[in-house]
């Protein structure tokens, strides 16, 4: 018998039916791909999932890294190519709003801005508590 999303399995998401969304990032030389899962409060399992899938190191000029074209150029890893087919199979029946392909640039980049923010304030408070720490 094989398995219906036999990428998603591989990189060991097994809870189909929790899955309620995933969203596609950006950072510097890597694609995140972070998969979101309905779960009851209290529930002790996590709530999502962060995959990484680092882009290939290139000779390529930086100038020529920050163009349009670049970017068209530039390939991203066929594993994550799969897991995106397999999970826009897997939610189409049940959120054809929201197609990753398709969202507003200004919201996401907003979005990627309000993590950004929430990241760095945790790393800074982490540091402040180390540097009290050593006094």
């Amino acid at each position: 018998m094989t398995a219906q999303y036999p990428t998603l399995e591989q990189m060991g998401i097994t809870s189909f039916d929790n899955i309620s969304k995933y969203r596609l990032r950006r950072e510097a030389r890597a694609d995140v791909l972070k998969v979101y899962y309905h779960r009851p409060a209290g529930s002790l399992l996590s709530r999502s999932k962060k995959f990484t899938f680092a882009r290939p190191q290139s000779g390529v000029p930086v100038e020529f890294q920050k163009t349009a074209q670049w970017h068209q150029l530039e390939d991203t890893s066929p594993v994550l190519r799969q897991a995106l087919v397999e999970l826009h199979q897997l939610l189409k029946p049940d959120a054809p709003a929201e197609d990753e392909s398709t969202r507003d640039s200004k919201q996401q980049l907003l979005e990627d801005l309000e993590h950004m923010e929430r990241v760095m304030k945790a790393k800074l408070e982490e540091l402040r508590r180390q540097i009290a720490a050593l006094k």
